[in-house]
């Protein structure tokens, strides 16, 4: 996961919690990561068990960590099989199927480019493709992948919502009747009657959160520059660019890994965004930012039951 993910973007949780909720908190995937149980769920056991499925996920799949899958993917895979984690197998069979879905906006091979740019580390071959190359990554049945290229591959957002994502299965399989899990920006809350207030941080005023929403038994990711310090990691497949974005986008689903991964779709191209909105049952949010204010601008693609408004607008 990227260092500068943890700045990327904010969803408020400790204040918007019950007062009988317990939250505890540890550094991953490039963030602080948060989860909430109610007193009576909140034990030593559940805690552990979904911090350590997150700190699992966070080692195979850190572009930061020379031994992860990733780093071994780019150094040996365009030469021979490489055996990596079911997760990272998993997270790329979603990859894949998310760039068939969006005619290739959706490309995990553009760490080749931020690599280029000094933003990911370089652990293989500099002279394969810079992005676009999705056609070149090969999942094997027996769990291996292969590249018929060099690649650097970037899955820190999908990766982390994947994460989020399996820390929530873990406290259900554990019995936890509710909790909410924050990582940045990619939040999930379950529990039937579990209301989550979701602030978002102004695009042109960063130290300012706005309530734009509430989720229920739902995820949502927020993608933006904040913080990035001229940095930027967006990407457009189409051209190669790395690209600034003013806007934030936000993204409301049934989880935290298609979330995260259509924050970067409705940034790159809105109108293609709605036809894979309504196919995850999803709800975009775009807010812009200007000197005097903001405003936000929803895409639904049907009425949720998992999101109420109406949208909260700065004062």
């Amino acid at each position: 996961m990227s260092p500068t993910a943890s700045a990327a973007c904010w969803h408020s949780m400790r204040s918007c919690l019950p007062d009988a909720w317990t939250v505890r908190a540890q550094p991953w995937l490039g963030t602080l990561v948060e989860i909430a149980l109610p007193r009576a769920d909140a034990t030593d056991v559940r805690f552990a068990a979904a911090f350590a499925r997150v700190a699992h996920v966070h080692r195979r799949m850190s572009a930061q960590n020379p031994e992860s899958d990733l780093a071994r993917i780019a150094r040996d895979a365009h030469r021979r099989a490489v055996r990596v984690d079911p997760d990272t197998h998993a997270v790329l069979a979603q990859a894949m199927l998310l760039a068939r879905e969006t005619a290739g906006l959706f490309d995990v091979t553009v760490g080749s480019v931020l690599a280029r740019h000094g933003q990911l580390p370089l652990y293989g071959d500099t002279g394969g493709p810079g992005c676009g190359a999705m056609d070149a990554v090969h999942l094997e049945s027996d769990g291996c992948v292969r590249t018929s290229a060099p690649i650097t591959l970037d899955l820190g957002g999908i990766a982390k919502g994947y994460a989020v994502d399996c820390a929530v299965n873990t406290l259900r399989d554990a019995g936890a009747s509710a909790g909410t899990i924050n990582a940045g920006g990619d939040l999930r809350a379950f529990g039937p009657e579990t209301w989550q207030p979701i602030r978002i941080r102004h695009p042109g005023s960063p130290n300012l959160s706005l309530h734009l929403f509430d989720i229920c038994d739902a995820a949502v990711a927020t993608s933006a520059d904040y913080f990035r310090r001229g940095q930027h990691d967006l990407v457009d497949p189409r051209s190669g660019a790395v690209r600034a974005y003013g806007d934030s986008v936000s993204v409301v689903a049934p989880d935290c890994t298609v979330a995260d991964a259509l924050t970067k779709i409705v940034a790159l191209d809105p109108a293609r965004a709605v036809v894979v909105l309504a196919r995850y049952g999803a709800v975009a949010f775009r807010l812009g930012a200007d000197a005097v204010g903001a405003h936000c601008s929803a895409t639904f693609a049907a009425p949720s039951p998992r999101l109420r408004l109406p949208l909260r607008r700065a004062a």
